[in-house]
């Protein structure tokens, strides 16, 4: 018996590879967007904590906690999409 050589109906759709390419090329970015937004937030966090703890009559635990775990949520949605967990 000999194998079977032929092709036909095992060639990928090249519209179903470039739609696919199309759409990880997409999440990919997306993902880098919620990165930078994710970083830009801790930054903002960092910023705020570093002002705050200067000043001895306001406490900064709310923007501390809450802006760096927004951004660390940012920052795993993002990883999430570029990587596609």
């Amino acid at each position: 018996m000999e194998p079977n050589t032929s092709n036909q109906g095992n060639a990928p759709n090249e519209s179903t590879t470039d739609a696919t390419k199309e759409k990880n090329i997409r999440l990919f970015q997306r993902g880098l967007t919620w990165m930078a937004v994710g970083v830009g937030i801790m930054g903002l966090s960092f910023m705020i904590q570093f002002l705050l703890f200067q000043s001895d009559d306001r406490s900064f635990i709310v923007p501390m906690y809450v802006l760096t775990t927004l951004g660390s949520l940012c920052v795993m949605k993002g990883l999430v999409d570029a990587f596609g967990f």
